[in-house]
């Protein structure tokens, strides 16, 4: 397994989104692809298979956390 010592210094992050929607509103915001998906279930009491993942920019990710 490679080490992640120094931190390789990627930085990612994703949106979920209801799946069909044309403006492509998030429902929740993360580091995590698999994470995004959880949390927006959660929040919706929707499966997971009704969202979609989409990556974002930092300054993206950055404007929905607020």
């Amino acid at each position: 397994m490679p080490s992640l010592s120094p931190d390789p210094g990627f930085e990612y992050y994703y949106k979920a989104c209801r799946k069909g929607d044309p403006e492509a509103k998030a429902v929740t915001v993360s580091y995590s692809s698999v994470g995004v998906l959880a949390d927006a279930s959660e929040i919706t009491g929707l499966p997971r298979d009704n969202f979609e993942v989409h990556e974002i920019s930092k300054e993206e990710f950055e404007k929905l956390q607020t």
